[in-house]
């Protein structure tokens, strides 16, 4: 059992790689595509080469670490140690072409994006995917909503405060070159990052069994028997097309086609912040009365309904509106991977006595990334599209995608919720305990 303070400075502990993260993923169109005029393509192919480098480095860090054996730092400890600040250098890098190419060298952009980002996603994921695997074996499973909603307290703060750089990155950042500003700016979320693994690295300690021989295939074909497993992979490829391709475009359908000023912003961001915090109490009563899979089909849902207006909204009102729905229904799917992966680990360790929390963490780095980089070429289409769309109250015009990105992103949504109605995602751990063959084993949840 972890107090109420372990619980919040291991859950905030993400607020720093949230901040880096949601800010790559906000920002790299805004800085490539829009300020170094690299063409949407190579953009969104440069994303989605990074999307499979985190794919990569989340399976293989997150099985490795199942099997470290120190005895100083355990097993889940010595990757974060080592991969926080390869992560924090490897941000600072994406923003700075200028240190090392000359301007308008297109195919060497190009390159310098996908290398800097995959680097970044490497290094995320081999801080990130142990430190997440470390939740099962910290926590009980009715401790797992409470964790995990400072989890997304902090990933969600980490989003607005990554939006509100990313707007900063607008103003400050004009052509070739770094502003000192938007320097200064980036090596404070590197401070927030490394400060903030300070507390978990040295409070918390306890850990899963260790797994002694290396056999990444026995494990895999283990998890793969589990049909839920398997549907929650399938489910949650098909979620993070729409929540990507919602993060992703965002702040360009704020900036670019609805032309929200600073004031604007800030209320944007507060809003944000202020709907997450209350559906996140919503959804976390509803996790206990109704069960997960209830809980994010409906806050799925909220989302599906809301996004099809970008076809006709035009005004900042009707925008905030728009955004409050579809921040509600993110809400509820950001609160639920942390659970899920945990509980299925948790199942796991019931029925076969083992702890691979690495394993049920970075396997689903496969299809999720793999989805995600699917929608980062879609994203580079959609962008494509010929610029015949009038900015609302302007003589200018943008690409269709600004119209067609919410009800394509409201259809992969949509099929999640419907491929959920198959898939279990409640186990009920007393009577897997009674039936499992090594119940007579000493567990660490």
């Amino acid at each position: 059992m972890l107090t109420r303070v372990q619980k919040i400075y291991y859950g905030m502990a993400r607020l720093g790689p949230s901040i880096m993260l949601d800010m790559l993923d906000l920002a790299s169109a805004l800085f490539y595509f829009s300020i170094q005029a690299l063409p949407a393509i190579y953009t969104g192919s440069a994303i989605a080469l990074s999307y499979l480098s985190i794919m990569l480095s989340e399976l293989i860090f997150g099985n490795m670490s199942d099997r470290t054996a120190t005895k100083r730092w355990g097993r889940r400890k010595p990757y974060v140690m080592v991969g926080a600040p390869l992560m924090a250098m490897s941000f600072l890098l994406v923003f700075n072409p200028h240190l090392f190419l000359a301007q308008g060298n297109v195919i060497g952009l190009f390159f310098y994006a996908a290398i800097t980002m995959s680097l970044f996603k490497v290094f995320y994921g081999m801080t990130m995917t142990p430190f997440q695997a470390w939740m099962p074996e910290l926590t009980e499973p009715d401790e797992r909503p409470a964790v995990s909603s400072w989890q997304n307290v902090a990933n969600f703060t980490g989003f607005v405060i990554g939006t509100f750089g990313t707007s900063f990155l607008a103003i400050e950042a004009v052509g070739w070159g770094l502003p000192s500003t938007i320097l200064y700016m980036i090596l404070g979320f590197v401070a927030i990052q490394l400060l903030g693994f300070a507390p978990s690295l040295i409070g918390l300690h306890r850990e899963g069994k260790f797994i002694p021989q290396p056999d990444i295939f026995k494990d895999l074909g283990d998890a793969l028997t589990d049909r839920d497993y398997v549907g929650w992979l399938f489910a949650q490829g098909l979620l993070s097309v729409g929540i990507a391709t919602i993060v992703r475009t965002t702040f360009p359908y704020i900036n670019d086609y609805l032309l929200f000023g600073m004031t604007e912003l800030i209320i944007f961001g507060v809003e944000l912040l202020s709907v997450v915090f209350v559906f996140f109490i919503i959804f976390q009563f509803s996790i206990r009365k109704k069960g997960k899979r209830f809980t994010l089909q409906l806050s799925m849902m909220l989302a599906v309904v809301s996004l099809p207006f970008t076809l006709i909204i035009t005004t900042s009102s009707a925008a905030f509106i728009l955004l409050a729905f579809v921040g509600a229904g993110v809400a509820g799917y950001y609160l639920m991977p942390y659970i899920i992966y945990a509980d299925f680990a948790h199942k796991n360790e019931i029925l076969t006595g083992e702890g691979k929390a690495g394993l049920y963490t970075s396997f689903p780095s496969i299809p999720l990334n793999g989805m995600q980089a699917f929608s980062a070429i879609l994203w580079g289409f959609i962008f494509s599209l010929p610029e015949v769309v009038p900015v609302p109250g302007q003589a200018t015009f943008v690409t269709q995608g600004y119209l067609f990105w919410g009800p394509i992103a409201a259809l992969f949504l949509f099929l999640s919720v419907l491929v959920l109605f198959k898939v279990n995602i409640d186990p009920h751990f007393e009577k897997l305990k009674e039936e499992s063959p090594s119940s007579g084993l000493e567990i660490n949840p």
